[in-house]
């Protein structure tokens, strides 16, 4: 099944909108800090979709177009713990508290 995924542009401009921290007032860690290489960086941060990238994901909305799943305005940075909590605890995070 095809996933409206974002681009690395709409990604890189979350994370920098939200300081590189994750954007749920409970956590708001950092989501980015050094490697041993000091050339790199580790990030523990993803871009999430407000409302699912396929059908069956949680807060799928059928009614927005492929362009729409996958912009800016349908996304949330947040640390990978926090990506994965909204997910499985869809009734506790609507779309309405994740866009606050």
């Amino acid at each position: 099944m095809a996933r409206d995924e974002f681009s690395k542009a709409v990604r890189d401009t979350v994370a920098a909108r939200a300081g590189l921290r994750c954007s749920n007032p409970g956590c708001q860690k950092l989501t980015s800090g050094p490697a041993i290489d000091p050339a790199r960086a580790v990030s523990i941060g993803v871009a999430a979709h407000i409302t699912a990238a396929a059908p069956g994901g949680p807060r799928f909305d059928p009614t927005l177009t492929p362009e729409q799943r996958s912009s800016l305005e349908n996304a949330i940075w947040l640390c990978a713990a926090c990506g994965i909590l909204i997910d499985r605890d869809a009734e506790r995070f609507p779309v309405s508290v994740l866009r606050e």
